[in-house]
């Protein structure tokens, strides 16, 4: 039995614990209603800003896919990286000719592994704050 890129990567998608903004919302209950009416629309939609802390992050973006720290002369501040599967397809087609006569095919081949970087934050460990982020979508 073959089972298909996708169903694969879908597969990955339901066992990984993708949750929704709203749910990250609905989870955190008072800690989110504590925030200012900024800081709820942008995380509602989505997004952070500088000065956020981890928990506003998480909640408006999820767990992310690698944390790595960065040492500096000035302390060491870490940086949360927000990686998206993407499905890698390669197409390929041959022709063959034998003594039964020419021969054709045309294959497609995926592979669910490939990701691209969708977001970085960098945290100041000082004050445990967003000092930086990037978006590359």
């Amino acid at each position: 039995m073959k089972i298909s890129p996708l169903l694969c990567a879908l597969f990955i998608a339901l066992i990984s614990g993708c949750s929704t903004t709203t749910q990250r919302i609905n989870a955190s209950g008072a800690q989110f209603n504590s925030y200012t009416v900024a800081e709820k629309r942008l995380i509602r939609s989505g997004q952070i800003a500088v000065g956020f802390d981890e928990d506003q992050v998480r909640i408006a973006l999820g767990d992310p896919s690698h944390i790595k720290p960065d040492t500096r002369s000035n302390g060491t501040r870490y940086i949360w990286e927000y990686h998206k599967l993407k499905p890698n397809y390669n197409i390929s087609n041959s022709v063959g000719v034998g003594t039964r006569g020419i021969s054709a095919g045309i294959g497609v081949r995926g592979t669910p592994i490939h990701s691209k970087l969708r977001k970085r934050i960098v945290f100041e460990r000082s004050n445990q704050r967003v000092s930086d982020f990037q978006s590359f979508e």
